[in-house]
């Protein structure tokens, strides 16, 4: 959590000396493996968009709320040059540091290391942005692009119209941007595309006074390599929203199928974690490091035998799990055979699971007399949230709540990306392992 404190750069040191820590430790960690085995890959930018990622829908996925990053007093101490008062509406950051994201989510671990803090200069990785009006009252969004700390020679960016699906729509405001780094031994410096999403008819309760805003760090990384006599691209992704990068923190896509695309998605055989080890062409690796910046990633081999990734396939029996719904029922894969299931991995706040919700409720409503259940797992941490949700909008099928289980679902199917869908026959064995854009099968299958 960011707090404003008066003494304006101890909570800004407090978590950038954190992350150096964690950053030396997981360093230290990695470093198993002789020099004549890594494979050094030097990684080049790209932008994330649907030209690069199969599965790119542009929603964007930072929340701003759950990080506690906007507000309508400034986040960031210092800053100069504002706008008048009374025509600022809110105030936020990004956190484009990998380190220091990970910090503020674990500052307890952090705190255990503080013991011996290294000395060194430290870097500013937030960066401050405004949405207000101008002087005709149009609404703007300014970026503290180079970093200072002052608007006073930032431009008004004026919004444009931004829409998902039917239902979601808002406005998006883009910028590049320019933040510091530590890569252990020395600040360094990166520039990078961001935007920020502000919508006000969603989620429910939302108006002009109460927005929800979201945000996109557009940094993927690129790269090829040789494994097996085999030549093969492969990118890189911070599971952070962040726009450095952590060897725990991220997600390693190769293109296994040579279609030009990265899967980002857990379900995919292609799509691995970078904290991990993993089989590619029948070499068991795994990563040591990511630099910092993202230019570079090394891989080793490993002495734990990592067999090929199985993914969730059609035709193969879907995994089995047992889970607790949010009404204290215990709920087995198995007690639903000889019904067909969908299994529904979404979140309260989801643009695209929103959209969906109406085609879900009529479905179940046709359907579960004909032998269709529908079992919807939550990735909300708020169970008054999905309670709230569940009765606005009518929904009748039971509903687990992923944190409140030890059992995990969506690690269990490999899910990274919501809204996801499994469709699994009768006997238990999957008939859809991703039923995106295609609920109307439903209504002709049975």
């Amino acid at each position: 959590m960011i707090r404003q404190k008066p003494n304006g750069d101890s909570s800004k040191q407090k978590a950038v000396l954190l992350a150096l820590l964690t950053f030396f430790c997981t360093s230290a960690v990695m470093g198993t493996s002789n020099e004549d085995d890594q494979i050094v890959i030097p990684l080049q930018w790209v932008r994330p968009n649907e030209e690069v990622l199969g599965n790119f829908y542009g929603w964007p996925g930072l929340d701003f709320e759950d990080e506690n990053w906007v507000g309508k007093e400034p986040i960031e101490v210092g800053l100069r040059g504002l706008p008048p008062t009374d025509r600022i509406l809110f105030y936020g950051i990004f956190d484009l540091s990998a380190e220091s994201v990970l910090l503020s989510r674990s500052s307890e671990r952090g705190l255990e290391r503080l013991w011996t803090p290294p000395r060194r200069e430290l870097p500013d990785s937030q960066v401050s942005w405004i949405n207000a009006l101008d002087a005709d009252g149009k609404e703007v969004f300014y970026f503290d692009s180079d970093n200072d700390e002052d608007f006073v020679d930032e431009k008004p960016i004026y919004p444009s119209n931004s829409k998902f699906g039917d239902t979601v729509y808002g406005i998006r405001a883009e910028s590049e941007v320019h933040f510091e780094y530590t890569d252990g031994e020395e600040v360094k410096e990166k520039t990078v595309p961001v935007a920020v999403f502000k919508f006000e008819n969603f989620p429910e309760n939302r108006s002009p006074d109460n927005p929800y805003f979201r945000g996109h760090v557009f940094d993927m990384r690129v790269g090829s390599v040789e494994l097996s006599g085999k030549e093969v691209r492969l990118a890189v992704v911070s599971r952070l929203d962040a726009a450095t990068y952590h060897d725990n923190l991220g997600r390693i896509l190769w293109d296994l199928n040579k279609d030009g695309l990265f899967e980002n998605k857990m379900q995919s055989r292609e799509t691995y974690r970078t904290d991990s080890p993993f089989n590619i062409f029948g070499r068991s690796l795994q990563v040591e490091t990511i630099s910092p910046t993202g230019d570079k990633i090394v891989l080793v081999p490993t002495d734990v035998e990592v067999p090929p990734k199985t993914a969730i396939t059609k035709g193969e029996p879907a995994p089995e799990f047992a889970v607790v719904d949010i009404h204290g029922d215990t709920l087995r894969l198995a007690d639903f055979r000889g019904r067909h299931v969908l299994l529904n991995f979404w979140h309260t706040r989801c643009g695209p699971c929103i959209e969906d919700t109406p085609e879900l409720v009529e479905i179940y409503g046709t359907k579960q007399t004909h032998g269709l259940e529908i079992i919807g797992i939550s990735e909300d941490k708020s169970r008054e949230a999905v309670l709230r949700y569940v009765e606005k909008n009518g929904i009748e099928w039971p509903q687990v709540i992923e944190v409140e289980n030890e059992t995990k679902p969506t690690e269990i199917y490999h899910i990274s990306g919501i809204p996801s869908y499994v469709w699994v026959g009768p006997d238990g064995v999957v008939i859809d392992p991703e039923l995106i854009g295609a609920l109307d099968d439903l209504y002709d299958a049975f």
